[in-house]
């Protein structure tokens, strides 16, 4: 409802400003026409899959390890290339179990061609058809993207409404998209943000942090890891017949997500009965000894290769590796299975199987299920909601704004530019009036004149950070723009070094 009054509210500006252009054309007989397009003005755009439309099986084939986002962004910047440069020259990539997105920035005149872009690349590399893959896509771009990323990093999008390791997510995205290149480490892969996608996030992580601090969104919300928690024990007595403290829990993997697992069950029960099996048992003893504060008298680890035996003997498994290919799969349970077997599968790509839910006595729950467990809380929360988005909007603004005077800024470095040219070949003219100075006089005259060039120029620089109106921000860009006569002078270079073009993969 209030996307559609937002709706009417634009139609109703765009039908007054064109009553206004009639009445100014009838009084003086001159038509108004829109300065000519800034192709200085980046767009951002977010192209992606989320838990709320596309299933596990779309969402792994495109699953990126954190490792790899990097690696991942240069791939696409590569993949945009033309003979006029990137369509695509600033990218970040945020891959976790519920989601994929790609943040980035296009100049405002190729922003469908970029859109366009990105997508053909997602379909090389997940191997589908448009027809398979589109329907499960969103894409969003302006304001609307800014909105989406604020929106994600204060966890109104997540599938536990205001959980707080989407923010984490979030953070690393920036990380990896700022990061430089090592030149005493040719396997670091530089980060591919750029300045408008890596002040984006920036701005989505203090927003984040913002509505988390000033809204209670985060009251009592929980990760997926700890809704995975609530899952079992809300089906225990139904699908095993047992309490939830009498239960026995095997985890396989000894990772974040684990940890999370621990810290839950242990907020629930810290006598809980856990087995953690982990290939690395040193790995896994240490995870125990981190939590072991929060619980875990009953709790020991044991190594990968008796990962049957122990499933066999537990009544909840909770799997969370980085495994691309499913660790239990049907024809594996059939064996050991004598009893009523609760699996719950929090990880993407999936370990476990599908045909493992047509096992007599198992009961398999993967990420998408858990969002019958949260139904409730997020209704609780839907007051939050909207405080929160309140400071969202706010802050979309004060973005659009920044983003929009950023245009002008290669236009003001070609009129600095101009005016130091200027500068220095009057100096030279003046040349034999100053011969008789000594170097520290020549020296203050020519701080002088670029100190006065400075001041000049100061106002320039200050006007365009006013918080306006983004249509007005448009006509002092180009009205430097012309005034000038200026060509953009561009300060940041893309890719220029060869070598850390990935080559693509077939």
């Amino acid at each position: 409802l209030r996307e559609h009054f937002e709706d009417m509210d634009r139609q109703a500006r765009g039908w007054v400003s064109n009553v206004e252009k009639d009445a100014v054309e009838s009084l003086t007989g001159f038509r108004y026409r829109s300065p000519e397009k800034i192709d200085t003005i980046m767009e951002v755009h977010v192209v992606g899959l989320s838990h709320h439309k596309a299933p596990v099986e779309v969402r792994e084939q495109l699953a990126v390890p954190q490792a790899d986002w990097n690696a991942y962004a240069r791939e696409l910047m590569t993949f945009s290339q033309s003979k006029s440069g990137f369509v695509v020259p600033e990218i970040a990539v945020l891959s976790t179990c519920n989601r994929f997105e790609l943040y980035f920035a296009s100049s405002e005149i190729n922003k469908y061609a970029a859109r366009e872009c990105v997508h053909a690349f997602l379909r090389y590399k997940s191997r589908l058809s448009r027809e398979a893959l589109e329907p499960y896509l969103f894409t969003h771009s302006g304001g609307d993207a800014t909105r989406h990323l604020f929106e994600v990093s204060s966890g109104l999008d997540s599938l536990v409404l205001g959980e707080a390791q989407i923010l984490a997510q979030v953070k690393a995205c920036h990380e990896h998209c700022i990061q430089k290149a090592d030149s005493e480490d040719e396997s670091v892969v530089p980060g591919s943000g750029g300045k408008i996608i890596a002040k984006m996030l920036n701005a989505g992580i203090r927003i984040g942090k913002l509505v988390r601090t000033r809204t209670k969104i985060g009251k009592g919300s929980v990760s997926i890891s700890s809704a995975a928690v609530e899952l079992m024990m809300a089906k225990s007595l139904s699908d095993l017949k047992k309490y939830a403290s009498k239960v026995n829990i095997c985890i396989v993997g000894a990772g974040k997500m684990s940890r999370l697992l621990l810290i839950a069950l242990y907020s629930k029960d810290p006598q809980f009965s856990i087995t953690l099996v982990n290939r690395n048992t040193d790995r896994a003893q240490d995870l125990l000894d981190e939590v072991r504060a929060r619980g875990g008298e009953n709790a020991k680890v044991a190594p990968l290769e008796e990962m049957w035996d122990i499933i066999g003997r537990s009544d909840v498994v909770f799997t969370a590796t980085a495994s691309k290919e499913p660790i239990i799969a049907a024809k594996d349970l059939q064996p050991i299975v004598q009893r009523n077997l609760m699996l719950v599968d929090i990880s993407v790509p999936l370990n476990v199987a599908k045909d493992c839910a047509d096992v007599e006595k198992v009961h398999s729950y993967n990420v998408d299920d858990l969002k019958k467990v949260v139904q409730a809380n997020a209704d609780k929360r839907q007051s939050e909601v909207l405080k929160a988005k309140r400071f969202i909007d706010a802050e979309v603004d004060k973005f659009k704004v920044w983003q929009a005077s950023q245009g002008a800024v290669p236009y003001l470095a070609a009129l600095q530019a101009k005016a130091e040219n200027i500068r220095r070949a009057e100096t030279e003219k003046m040349a034999r009036s100053l011969k008789g100075l000594h170097e520290k006089e020549r020296q203050a005259v020519d701080k002088l004149t670029k100190h006065i060039i400075d001041q000049l120029f100061r106002p320039l620089y200050y006007s365009m950070k006013d918080d306006e109106d983004i249509g007005a921000k448009r006509n002092k860009i180009w009205a430097l723009k012309s005034m000038f006569n200026l060509e953009p002078l561009e300060k940041r270079r893309v890719l220029d070094d060869p070598n850390l073009r990935p080559k693509l993969t077939k």
